[in-house]
């Protein structure tokens, strides 16, 4: 019995499809992470109102802006450096965890809420 040959089609195609795939799971992913996205599932857990960040932040800023969606003056470039670098307890998030181009338009995004 002669043992079983795999299939060409996967030999040729396999390139094709390596190459297809990481565009097709960027695009979808750029699609679902909008700043409000990113917000609601990396920043409300300790920055929405009642958590831990927001607690933190209210010994240090005017009464009603600890809460970041509260913030009247956030710069996006300030917002940027503390997300990239960490700050206190906060944890530094990589362009891996956050891409720039994410961390841009949720540092802007903060900024234009108010």
């Amino acid at each position: 019995m002669r043992p079983e040959r795999p299939n060409r089609f996967l030999w040729l195609a396999a390139p094709v499809l390596a190459a297809a795939t990481p565009a097709a799971v960027q695009s979808a992913s750029e699609a679902a992470r909008s700043p409000e996205t990113i917000f609601a599932s990396r920043c409300a857990y300790c920055h929405d109102d009642g958590g831990w960040g927001t607690r933190a932040l209210a010994r240090r800023m005017p009464e009603g802006e600890a809460a970041l969606l509260d913030r009247v003056n956030l710069p996006p470039a300030y917002t940027a450096f503390v997300v990239r670098r960490g700050i206190g307890a906060m944890p530094q998030f990589t362009p891996a965890e956050l891409t720039d181009e994410e961390l841009e338009a949720l540092a802007n995004w903060l900024e234009d809420r108010n």
